[in-house]
């Protein structure tokens, strides 16, 4: 049996926005032995994670979410944070501000049709934030690193469209590959 590990995504576009937070990364986070930041292509926010799935189910999920009618828009990236919380951070993150109600919508319109389909996926409650780094355990200097950088400003990237995606983790890290894309309309 063929297991994949698939998750729903919105990329980020902009080339802008990308270099500013692989600035970020290298010149702030870059200092921290215990972080594993996140690949400048793998950057993303989540829709939903469905975790492993069995090979068959492939279809199935290809065709509830061609049922989705995706929102586009503009969102903002500004500010960063920690989950879960700022003093006890696992996850490094770019808060999604101005306009994040497009990834809002773009997650429960997802999450209602995998849900509608009987699909497995991870429910915890959607935050919608752009991971940028993992640690393995907090650390303490972090915390203060992150509340001087709690208003930066990385920029504006467009929402075109939702994408199913496969991981495939590797020991030199994720490998994320679209197995389908959904545009936006008008987009």
């Amino acid at each position: 049996m063929i297991v994949l590990r698939l998750f729903i995504a919105c990329d980020i576009e902009e080339p802008a926005v990308i270099e500013k937070i692989v600035g970020f990364q290298r010149g702030v986070l870059g200092g921290f032995d215990r972080l594993k930041l996140v690949e400048a292509e793998n950057l993303h926010f989540t829709l939903a994670f469905l975790g492993e799935q069995r090979e068959a189910e492939l279809e199935k999920i290809v065709h509830t979410l061609s049922k989705v009618e995706p929102v586009g828009g503009e969102v903002e990236l500004r500010g960063v944070g920690g989950f879960p919380s700022t003093s006890n951070a696992r996850v490094v993150f770019v808060e999604a501000r101005r306009g994040s109600e497009v990834i809002i919508e773009n997650a429960k319109r997802v999450r209602e049709a995998l849900e509608g389909a009987s699909i497995w996926y991870d429910r915890t409650p959607f935050t919608p934030h752009l991971t940028v780094a993992r640690l393995r355990s907090p650390d303490r200097k972090l915390a203060g690193t992150l509340m001087l950088h709690m208003d930066d400003e990385f920029g504006v990237t467009p929402v075109s469209s939702i994408r199913l995606k496969k991981s495939e983790l590797k020991p030199s890290g994720p490998v994320y590959t679209t197995i389908q894309e959904y545009p936006a309309k008008g987009k």
